[in-house]
């Protein structure tokens, strides 16, 4: 067996010495070159015991090629692969040129030689493609080769009749079957390879392959069906485990007999080669990359969610993945192989231009993803569960995984390379970052741990359907039919500024009546906090207008001013009080005069930050979430979370209510309440930030991959961490300085004041709540639907 391998290297190394000695059309090194591919030098005809030795050996030649170019340069030395390719290119090209002087040698040379660079050629792309920087990187337009002219190289040579030749004696169904179960298949597979027409063009690269088109030789009802041949790249054959994949594959997933309408008719299969319906159209990568061009390849945070082609393409790859559960339960053989595709990516999906329909093709597992295949696994493992990447048996639930990632390509053009849910979902639409989490967990038994569909036989994508546009109804009627949801980080958040309750009670209300719309259903228990989270938005707006109100209308009470409210003046004439406002002025205490602009500004100015910041700190960052679906059963994190959700309803009210007391009581109280205020805010950020550590915490100790397991990678982490220092700080000064001013012990009144104003309105409801205010919100956002599962997690 050694010394089979060493002859079989050696004459390798002799073709590529030989092949890059040819420069022209010399008849010393053609001459070279038929005696090592053993082909008559005086053009008598071969007997059939040559033929079939000479066949064996071009197989075992292009088997040997290494499958990288580290690789091939470091077994041929200064001749590169590269180098290699552009000199066989130069040799093939100027072969087939009419006024090349082509030589009067045998087609077959010519053919061997151009499938020889051919194979070349389709293993550096496999290594481009495999080499891409990150999920949808538009690289090159779509659909062209990234290493080479593909139409000028590839097109041009396997329309050449004697490479389409060599081609089908090379890769023809071997008369010995080779391996168990191979007789079975043997003869299946000939007959087909024997009625297809010679006359071949290049339609694209694969990963392993090259894909061809053509016709059949003979019409059925009146056409020449096309078909689509897949050639596995013959060093790629080496690899037994791939090749029996690729002998069974017709057996195991053919389709002639199903009407599918989503998969592909598979003809027939060998150890290097399928045979299947060729279906015009795209790939979904290619559509992806036209749809969302530069956008999708730019660097750091996705800018966008696209609403409306998130629902349009996750329709169409819904109904693929139920045609394919419905042609799996319909097979009592292969029905289990069927149900999961295991490879679900971009490029194994076509878009027929016929009717738009999603077309899978390449069902199984791609050896790539299990490092049977050496080199890179390629962008496109992203969308592979970890499960399959890892080899194991039971894979049931790969597709949920796919599905989630292809989701998150469908909205933002791009996939995420970290398995991380991408920011702008937890920013614009939490309920679709919740269902896709709900699918991308790299622990399979953790996928629908939210939202039931069954599992294994009994998964049901349509069930799992209609939790998806349930989930993306009520997003879009939150977001009032938005279809381009944006980032809304940096100086891009300036917006903010001009809504002081983040727009999130109308947020809360538009989802509450959604729901109230929808049917009930059995993953919607997150909806028993919808009433509380709603009633606890509506009352912070509520007293949010009435203490706005209450300050500007004491203010302007100060100045003298008449407002020519005519209510008012209503109530004074029922109540027989001549001026001021019943009972209301009687709740001021003693030497609290009315007006009294220069004695109560300090109090009206500090006052109406307050009013104005605080409702805004609890609407951007805590309305519409609960720390409390982690559940009642988690230990000490329980508590934890009661104590959060304590301090978030209170932040809704009481800096309000303490407003209100300097207002309607005692202006003198304004330095403590402010204090007060302070701490409480103190004491919010302390135990939000404690519960966000233990979540993160606790999902890691479980291994949930929706939390990333480093911190700098959950945004807003580290700039929310810093907000307990600066709050200490800041409630430490106010303390001190505003006890100081009680007890009269410092003077400088409206300094201070200006100063509590200023920092209220420019540092915390402009810089922090404003600009900074969405990024820590994707924290607590994404922290609690962590939470959410580490709850179902420990339940299970």
């Amino acid at each position: 067996m050694t010394a089979r391998m060493e002859h079989r290297g050696a004459t390798l190394d002799l073709l590529l010495a030989a092949l890059s000695d040819l420069t022209g059309y010399d008849e010393g090194h053609l001459a070279r070159l038929q005696d090592l591919l053993e082909l008559p030098a005086d053009g008598r005809p071969e007997a059939a015991r040559q033929r079939t030795r000479r066949l064996e050996l071009w197989r075992r030649l292009l088997q040997d090629i290494p499958l990288d170019e580290r690789s091939f340069e470091d077994r041929f030395g200064l001749t590169g692969r590269r180098a290699t390719i552009a000199h066989l290119e130069a040799w093939c090209l100027g072969y087939r040129d009419p006024n090349g002087g082509r030589p009067a040698g045998p087609d077959e040379l010519f053919g061997f030689v151009s499938l020889f660079l051919l194979t070349l050629l389709g293993l550096a792309e496999s290594e481009a493609q495999r080499s891409l920087p990150q999920p949808g990187a538009v690289t090159g337009r779509s659909g062209r080769a990234l290493t080479h002219d593909c139409d000028g190289v590839c097109g041009v040579l396997v329309a050449e009749v004697a490479v389409a030749e060599v081609i089908a004696d090379v890769y023809s169904p071997q008369r010995r079957p080779a391996g168990r179960g191979a007789a079975e298949t043997a003869e299946p597979a000939r007959r087909e390879w024997d009625a297809m027409q010679r006359k071949l063009g290049f339609h694209r690269h694969g990963s392993t392959s090259m894909i061809l088109r053509g016709a059949t030789a003979d019409a059925v009802h009146g056409t020449r069906p096309e078909f689509a041949l897949k050639l596995i790249l013959y060093p790629f054959t080496r690899i037994g485990t791939l090749a029996q994949a690729t002998r069974s594959y017709a057996e195991t997933y053919g389709t002639s007999s199903t009407g599918s309408r989503h998969l592909v008719r598979v003809w027939a299969s060998w150890d290097s080669w399928i045979l299947m319906d060729f279906i015009e159209g795209r790939t979904l990568a290619e559509l992806v990359r036209a749809e969302w061009g530069p956008e999708a390849a730019g660097a750091g945070q996705t800018a966008s969610l696209r609403l409306d082609r998130l629902r349009e393409k996750a329709l169409l790859l819904f109904e693929a993945l139920e045609d394919l559960q419905r042609v799996a339960r319909d097979d009592p053989v292969h029905g289990r192989l069927k149900s999961v595709h295991a490879d679900l990516t971009p490029s194994n999906i076509i878009v027929s231009a016929a009717d738009g329909a999603f077309k899978l093709i390449d069902l199984g597992r791609n050896y790539l993803y299990t490092h049977t295949v050496t080199g890179t696994a390629g962008a496109e493992a992203a969308y592979i569960a970890p499960e399959v990447k890892a080899g194991e048996t039971e894979i049931a639930r790969a597709d949920l995984y796919s599905l989630g990632q292809l989701l998150i390509l469908f909205g933002t053009g791009r996939a995420s390379a970290d398995g991380v849910v991408p920011d702008i979902f937890y920013m614009r639409a939490a309920l679709l970052a919740r269902f896709v989490e709900d699918l991308v967990d790299a622990d399979p038994s953790r996928r629908l741990l939210i939202f039931s569909a069954g599992s294994g036989p009994e998964l049901s994508y349509a069930r799992l359907k209609d939790g998806f546009l349930a989930e993306l109804d009520m997003v879009q009627a939150a977001e009032q039919g938005e279809s381009d949801l944006r980032v809304e980080t940096g100086w891009r958040a300036l917006r903010e500024l001009m809504r002081p309750l983040a727009g999130d009670p109308g947020r809360e209300w538009r989802l509450w009546r959604m729901r109230r719309r929808l049917d009930e259903r059995p993953e919607s228990d997150r909806g028993q906090f919808t009433d509380w989270l709603l009633a606890w938005s509506l009352l912070s707006a509520l007293i949010w207008a009435v203490t706005n109100t209450v300050v500007v209308t004491w203010f302007l009470r100060d100045l003298d001013l008449d407002w020519g409210n005519k209510l008012v003046e209503l109530v004074q004439h029922a109540s027989h009080t001549p001026e001021g406002l019943p009972i209301i002025d009687t709740w001021r205490r003693e030497g609290y005069e009315v007006p009294d602009l220069r004695a109560n500004l300090p109090a009206r100015i500090v006052g109406l930050s307050y009013a104005i910041a605080a409702p805004k700190y609890y609407q951007m960052l805590f309305s519409g979430l609960t720390p409390l679906v982690i559940g009642w059963r988690a230990g000490s994190m329980t508590r934890l979370a009661l104590a959060t959700e304590v301090i978030m309803r209170i932040m809704a009210v009481v800096p309000c209510l303490l407003v209100l007391a300097i207002t309607l009581v005692e202006p003198r109280w304004w330095p403590i309440n402010s204090a007060i205020g302070q701490v409480l805010t103190l004491l919010a950020n302390v135990l939000t930030l404690a519960y966000v550590r233990a979540v993160i915490v606790r999902s890691r100790q479980l291994g949930l991959s929706t939390v990333p397991g480093d911190d700098t990678k959950i945004t807003g982490l580290s700039s929310f961490t810093q907000w307990v220092p600066t709050s200490l700080f800041y409630a430490t000064a106010v303390l001190t300085i505003g006890t100081a001013l009680y007890l009269g012990l410092l003077h400088d009144v409206y300094v201070y004041a200006l100063a509590v104003t200023s920092t209220n309105l420019v540092l915390f409801y402009a810089i922090k709540c404003g600009i900074g205010g969405p990024t820590i919100r994707v924290t607590i956002v994404r922290i609690c639907l962590a939470a959410e599962r580490v709850g179902r997690s420990t339940a299970h």
